[in-house]
């Protein structure tokens, strides 16, 4: 007698370790596999596996049990990526791709303008006001922001394009350039980290160019309902938030707008 009941406890006690290891709490985090492409400071930075975009996502999968690995590659080669299913997902990417996925709900959205010294005194209201200004852009902006764009930048001879955008920042200040066109995050992010240039020089920031939303496109459904719930989470609880500012420090950040004041 004494035998069946130490053989019935033994029996329990492994049931309900069993139990106790297979729950979600003690399950192993699934790590996902993420193909990133816009590796830009601050939306994602390679080196320390940061980022404004990447900590967003990082924090929203481990709410629901994952770790992701991220995959930087050139961007033109993340839908491949996608397509090919190499990868558990892709970041900055949105449903206009054409990639047959699982799209998130939004998690950023950038939005390039155009920037000036405030003493130059300029009013760029459209595209159109930048003829015959110098304008220093992004690389490939004129694939990215729109056939007005593009044709201004054909028929102005001062306008250049750049892939370091510090080097931007530290001609406009010094006023070798009229204008320079890139993201507004990304502009905050070198600015408050320059030391070559007089930076406390008043701006003008002019909105000419729709803001554009971002998502993260998922092979699999249930990962990307899950990211959903940890991304909702994060905005509940104002991490969110808290991600942004901790990239564009003292910038007067509107949390309802995601946009900066100069």
């Amino acid at each position: 007698m004494e035998i069946s009941r130490r053989f019935i406890y033994a029996v329990l006690a492994s049931i309900f370790v069993v139990a106790l290891v297979s729950s979600p709490s003690f399950a192993a985090p699934k790590e996902l596999t993420l193909a990133v492409g816009l590796a830009i400071p601050p939306y994602n930075i390679p080196e320390t596996k940061s980022g404004i975009e990447l900590d967003i996502v990082q924090e929203a999968l481990k709410n629901k049990g994952y770790t992701i690995k991220p995959k930087y590659v050139p961007f033109a080669r993340v839908k491949r990526e996608l397509k090919d299913q190499t990868v558990d997902g892709a970041l900055t990417i949105n449903p206009d791709s054409g990639i047959e996925a699982f799209y998130s709900d939004e998690h950023i959205t950038c939005e390039n303008v155009v920037i000036s010294l405030k003493g130059n005194k300029f009013n760029i209201k459209d595209v159109n006001d930048l003829r015959g200004k110098s304008v220093l852009a992004f690389q490939d902006a004129t694939r990215y922001l729109g056939k007005d764009f593009a044709s201004m930048a054909k028929q102005n001879r001062k306008y250049r394009e750049i892939s370091k955008q510090q080097i931007q920042i530290n001609l406009l200040y010094s006023n070798r350039v009229d204008t320079i066109v890139l993201d507004k995050n990304i502009f905050y992010y070198h600015r408050q980290r320059n030391d070559m240039v007089d930076t406390s020089q008043p701006i003008d920031t002019w909105h000419i160019f729709p803001p554009t939303p971002f998502s993260v496109a998922f092979v699999d459904e249930e990962v990307r309902n899950d990211f959903n719930e940890g991304l909702k989470q994060l905005r509940k609880t104002g991490r969110y938030d808290e991600i942004w500012e901790k990239y564009i420090t003292g910038q007067g950040f509107n949390r309802s707008r995601l946009r900066l004041r100069d």
